[in-house]
């Protein structure tokens, strides 16, 4: 496969990942509420306490109810994955700018990297933390979703590493 085919085809993988979480971050940041109060619900473990009253008993300790603590924990996600959106298309204009001749494929490639691990770092985390806040018992198709947004990010990231 040519050096040309394959920095267009990370460049399309990488720029898929970057839309997706160009729209996951601006819906955070202009509409806040669609996230903000499920985030609440889970770190205080509502539906945990509600389905499950005898294991929350076991973890209730590891709930978070300060409404500070909270909005503080949720703006921190959102500056991560904006950072992480910029990073990713960043990284797929310089892949394209690679194809063009104008940057250096390795350059446009690392970077590509970072951004894809950004992205996979944040549904990884949102994986430890779910398993954490027992989030898996009571937002079952959330946590699959984060597993399945892992792995697409992990895709991505093989194949700027191996790739070229």
């Amino acid at each position: 496969m040519s050096e040309a085919v394959l920095l267009l085809v990370q460049a399309a993988m990488t720029g898929a990942i970057a839309a997706w979480m160009i729209v996951g971050a601006l819906d955070n940041w202009l509409k806040p509420g669609i996230n903000r109060e499920t985030v609440a619900e889970i770190l205080r473990m509502d539906r945990l306490a509600e389905a499950y009253p005898e294991l929350f008993a076991q973890v209730r300790e590891r709930r978070v109810t300060s409404p500070r603590a909270i909005s503080a924990l949720f703006r921190l996600v959102v500056i991560w994955e904006t950072l992480a959106a910029l990073v990713l298309a960043f990284g797929t204009v310089l892949l394209l700018a690679a194809v063009a001749g104008w940057t250096a494929p390795g350059t446009a490639r690392a970077v590509s990297a970072l951004g894809a691990s950004a992205f996979t770092l944040t549904w990884a985390g949102f994986l430890v933390g779910g398993n954490w806040f027992l989030y898996w018992m009571c937002h079952f198709y959330g946590q699959f979703t984060h597993f399945l947004l892992a792995i697409w990010g992990l895709g991505v990231t093989l194949l700027l590493v191996s790739g070229g």
